[in-house]
């Protein structure tokens, strides 16, 4: 558990970047600082591991106050991942992972061994390990400062926009990689961005600052999607959190019809009125609209969200989305107006 009580950082010109922060990051969850450009985010994020200690207030870590903790033992302590990660570009790979288990005394086999363990956990091949920062990608350089950050197995991490200077595509990878590993790990986590969609969907609690580093809601994403606390955080989650909310309905009861599904191996024996069915293979993976050659999306049914499955729908100009399982193989077809109950029922809740 990490604490703020009334923590103010104020520096020697009268500016004040925090003011009067009380939050509490829970442990074992991801909780994310989200606010524009001024708010006091990364600011709060330093105060935790001392890089910047607070003017007043106290800052807890699991009960102790950090000002009374050696600042470099508090750090050992402490994953730490940044923007653009941080490596140290004449440091292959493994000893880029094993910096910690080194400063921590660790012999040089051990250390290895765990970083070419944190390696493939973080998704990276083995192979990558002799290579030099340089040798390898933006979204790869971020995996590998995950993996140093886990080194020795801190119970925090603290993640300074990491995933900013990456592409979108990778940048969703990275995200999704993370839910994975701390669904394994359980770590305490505390996450600076200034994207709402990815504070959205990491955390399990997001606090919102207002310029000046002043708390303007903490709270579930489901709860602040639906209940913002003033025109503030209203307008900086945007004119489209309604359609953000349905991240958060499932597709569980969604209603499907089978009926529109048809196997490769004996087509025709369906039919849809407006002549509209999905062809599938042999072991049941979505193949294509029959006579038609155009793009249709999936949907994990009950796992992915209802927004999940609405994006899949617009992918296809029917309007219509295929929902398969957890293994890829269709279990029938969202039709225009299962989906605009599904949505009629989300508003109403």
């Amino acid at each position: 558990m990490i604490t703020f009580d009334a923590v103010t950082k104020r520096y020697p010109d009268g500016f004040v970047a925090v003011d009067n922060l009380s939050l509490e990051a829970e442990t074992g969850r991801i909780t994310v600082l989200v606010g524009p450009s001024g708010c006091g985010k990364t600011t709060t994020l330093r105060m935790i591991n001392r890089m910047i200690d607070a003017s007043e207030g106290q800052i807890l870590l699991d009960g102790a106050d950090v000002k009374k903790i050696d600042p470099p033992t508090l750090r050992r302590g402490i994953g730490y991942v940044i923007q653009q990660a941080g490596l140290f570009p004449h440091r292959k790979i493994v000893d880029n992972v094993a910096t910690v288990p080194y400063l921590l005394g660790w012999d040089k086999k051990k250390a290895r061994d765990r970083a070419m363990e944190l390696l493939e956990r973080v998704g990276l091949d083995p192979k990558l390990a002799q290579r030099y920062p340089f040798q390898l990608s933006g979204g790869q350089q971020q995996r590998v400062g995950v993996a140093r950050a886990l080194a020795a197995d801190p119970p925090v991490l603290l993640m300074d926009e990491p995933f900013s200077a990456v592409d979108p595509i990778v940048r969703t990878s990275l995200q999704d990689e993370l839910l994975r590993l701390q669904s394994e790990l359980n770590k305490t986590i505390v996450f600076v961005t200034h994207d709402i969609d990815e504070a959205i969907k990491l955390g399990d609690r997001v606090a919102v600052l207002r310029v000046g580093g002043k708390l303007a809601q903490f709270a579930a994403p489901k709860t602040l999607l639906s209940e913002p606390a003033d025109d503030f955080v209203r307008e900086f989650l945007g004119k489209d959190r309604g359609i953000r909310r349905l991240s958060f309905v499932s597709t569980e009861h969604l209603r499907l019809r089978t009926d529109l599904v048809v196997s490769s191996s004996s087509p025709g024996t369906a039919a849809a009125s407006d002549g509209l069915l999905m062809v599938v293979s042999e072991d049941g993976r979505p193949v294509g609209w029959q006579g038609r050659d155009e793009p249709f999306g999936t949907y994990v049914h009950g796992k992915d969200s209802l927004r999940a499955a609405l994006d899949a729908a617009l992918l296809s100009p029917s309007g219509q989305a295929v929902a398969v399982d957890a293994e890829g193989k269709v279990v029938g077809i969202a039709t225009r107006e299962a989906l605009d109950e599904a949505l009629a029922e989300a508003a109403d809740g």
